[in-house]
């Protein structure tokens, strides 16, 4: 056998395995091996030209457990902006809770995504992305779940103790669930990141010891976050 039957053996070998896939170059693996050559004595890892690009976008997302994502914030008034940059520091050196409440529709879950994703892009592992509703329903019955959200690396609460009316309060129960997640995770450091309908003042009124906890853990305050109130602050992209 010559030399370069031997190389593209083992390019073969790894692009064609036995059990196959959909995609005819790379079989699934989203990534080809390349045979090396004089210049370089060693084989090289590339992206599929069939699905290489979707294959690595799909990675991401189930990396990000499915966490939504949205186009860039557009910071078209002052409150915006400044958000947006505390959103984009906090992102550059997470450490502790980013903590952003208010009004609907201003673009909570929108920064909150934006970080996300930035720790998703830049290698960051054990994250989980949880809808506050769901998993207040779902841990319930699973203590495996609330301690995976206690330990994982970084943690998005989406719509964190939210309610149906405007006018209720979390039950003693979420409120319970709440201060044992939080506790946990500022205990040792977790990076979590929090997008929720209270303020920092009214969750100061409804569950004084999580926004203490949350308070501490955010630079004392430094990214304790609210959305300005009115109807007018609303997040909408001008017609």
């Amino acid at each position: 056998m010559t030399w370069d039957e031997m190389k593209q053996l083992q390019v073969n070998a790894y692009n064609h395995p036995a059990d196959g896939s959909p995609c005819t170059m790379c079989h699934g693996r989203g990534w080809m091996l390349a045979p090396w050559d004089e210049s370089r004595f060693f084989h090289v890892m590339v992206p599929c030209p069939l699905c290489g690009d979707k294959r690595q976008k799909d990675d991401a997302a189930l990396k990000a457990g499915n966490a939504p994502r949205y186009g860039d914030y557009i910071d078209l008034t002052e409150w915006q902006r400044s958000l947006h940059l505390k959103a984009c520091a906090f992102a550059q050196h997470p450490e502790g809770v980013f903590y952003i409440g208010g009004q609907t529709a201003t673009g909570k879950s929108h920064l909150c995504s934006k970080i996300y994703y930035h720790l998703v892009g830049n290698g960051s592992s054990g994250l989980s992305y949880q809808p506050w509703k769901a998993f207040a329903r779902r841990s319930s019955k699973d203590w495996q779940l609330i301690e995976m959200v206690k330990g994982c690396n970084i943690l998005w609460l989406d719509g964190f103790l939210d309610v149906v009316s405007s006018r209720g309060t979390p039950t003693a129960t979420d409120l319970d669930r709440a201060l044992e997640v939080i506790d946990a995770r500022c205990s040792s450091g977790k990076i979590t990141i929090v997008s929720s309908c209270w303020t920092p003042q009214r969750l100061e009124d409804i569950a004084p010891p999580i926004a203490s906890r949350i308070q501490q853990a955010s630079g004392n305050g430094q990214y304790f976050l609210a959305v300005p109130d009115g109807r007018e602050n609303r997040w909408k992209r001008p017609a």
